[in-house]
């Protein structure tokens, strides 16, 4: 018959186990004490927020060999995230019960992942991962449709359905108004928050307005719409184009094919200068054509230009339409090269001499006139206006236009030392040329002008 423990025997064994080491078996009894299991979430990580988030939780043991059940929950979400529940982004995105998981961000920040594991009997410590999203390169993209023409007093609808997510998350709307025509009293857009926007043109001209899209994690650039708005007196209406962000010392496009006329008459164009920054030295000439309908305008400088645009239709002038350029320092530059060859030498002519003790006073040989600057050549990389400067270095003479290449110089005081000796009298040239960035270049140039001396005849 078998031998049964009694109870208070057997609490008595376990007790003393338990005091034991937790790892040791008891070979007379069988029984084997467990070891809880230890939980590894994975390595911190920085990712980008438009993008799944992998969880790795492989790195999870248990030092007896069990089986393990995984557990994994947000104790941490950023401000702006819609995340309420521990579990339930795993469940959508991924599995809370895996070695490994997933989630999908949705918003910028730091999000604090736990895990825990059980081998059936015990369950471990937390450990923790966390994760640092950040904004992501891919952006939304915003459309705001086709710039039309309109009657005015119509109601315009906008269109920004063709607004998108590379990454195919929904996106919400921000319509905003950029410019409207003076005589305009817009001030709001109807549902300036949704897909369909709309207004009602109160009045002939222009109107620019913006749609940025937002996928919760960040923002498109804006993208704007040109609504022109045309009146029943059948004169023109000027569209000057869109504002502009470029770079100085460019030949920047602009486009005022978007003008209109009623009647559909052919246009004439006059682009003109209403506002220049401090230092710019740019006129009507600086149009590559003003009169043209998609000249290039060259900006000098870094600043904001205003720039205006009236059409004519045969009869009546349009109202101007203003165009901002918004002009930086341009990023890239080459400064000019300059290239001096073929050093002149010009006979002087003769000079007399007369002795005087142990030296001789000599005559100066008479002034010369010579073309200068013809064997200069000067090159930009990148096709920069220069302007340039000659200065006299050494040597006495005149320059006759010292801002022009190619210039003529009177050379003086021509001198010899004594009878039956030439003299080599140098003139030293300095070229300065600055490009329309401001890199300048200089080199230097060398005419000699020979002098002979000769003694004094009575």
């Amino acid at each position: 018959m078998p031998r049964v423990m009694a109870l208070p025997t057997l609490f008595m064994l376990a007790s003393f186990v338990a005091c034991g080491d937790k790892a040791e078996d008891s070979t007379e009894t069988g029984v084997t004490l467990n070891t809880a299991p230890s939980a590894n979430a994975g390595v911190d990580q920085t990712v980008s927020a438009d993008g799944a988030v992998n969880l790795d939780g492989s790195g999870s043991y248990d030092a007896d060999g069990d089986t393990l059940t995984y557990r994994w929950e947000f104790e941490h979400v950023p401000e702006d995230s819609t995340i309420q529940s521990k579990e339930a982004p795993f469940t959508r995105n991924g599995s809370a019960e895996a070695v490994t998981s997933s989630f999908t961000p949705d918003a910028i920040g730091t999000y604090v992942v736990s895990l825990w594991v059980s081998d059936g009997e015990e369950q471990s410590a937390k450990d923790y991962v966390v994760i640092t999203t950040q904004t992501p390169d891919t952006l939304p993209v915003a459309d705001a449709g086709d710039d039309v023409t309109v009657d005015v007093d119509a109601v315009v609808s906008l269109d920004g359905s063709g607004s998108y997510d590379p990454l195919g998350r929904a996106v919400t709307y921000a319509w905003t108004i950029v410019d409207t025509p003076d005589a305009s009293s817009l001030t709001a857009l109807a549902g300036a928050d949704t897909a369909a926007a709309s207004f009602t043109a109160d009045a002939r001209g222009v109107y620019v307005i913006n749609l940025v899209v937002d996928n919760g994690l960040t923002s498109s650039l804006a993208d704007a719409v040109i609504i022109t708005a045309v009146g029943e007196d059948s004169a023109p209406t000027a569209n000057a184009g869109e504002d502009i962000v470029a770079e100085d010392c460019t030949s920047i496009p602009l486009n005022g094919a978007g003008s209109v006329d009623p009647d559909g008459d052919k246009l004439k164009y006059s682009w003109e200068i209403q506002k220049k920054p401090t230092g710019s030295k740019v006129t009507t000439a600086s149009f590559s054509d003003a009169t043209a309908a998609e000249p290039t305008f060259f900006a000098d400088i870094a600043g904001e230009y205003r720039l205006s645009l009236s059409v004519n239709d045969g009869t009546s002038w349009s109202s101007p339409d203003l165009l901002t350029l918004t002009v930086g320092e341009r990023s890239y530059n080459t400064a000019p090269k300059i290239t001096i060859t073929d050093f002149p030498v010009i006979d002087a002519g003769e000079a007399e001499c007369e002795e005087s003790g142990y030296t001789y006073n000599c005559d100066d040989c008479s002034d010369q006139t010579i073309s200068w600057g013809t064997n200069v050549t000067v090159t930009d990389a990148d096709g920069d206006a220069y302007t340039s400067a000659w200065t006299l270095t050494d040597g006495s003479g005149v320059i006759a236009t010292s801002t022009s290449i190619e210039t003529s110089v009177k050379l003086e005081d021509i001198t010899c030392s004594e009878p039956g000796v030439t003299d080599d009298n140098e003139f030293v040239f300095s070229l300065t040329v600055i490009d329309c960035t401001g890199a300048s270049t200089t080199a230097t140039g060398t005419a000699t002008a020979q002098c002979t001396g000769v003694e004094a005849t009575e």
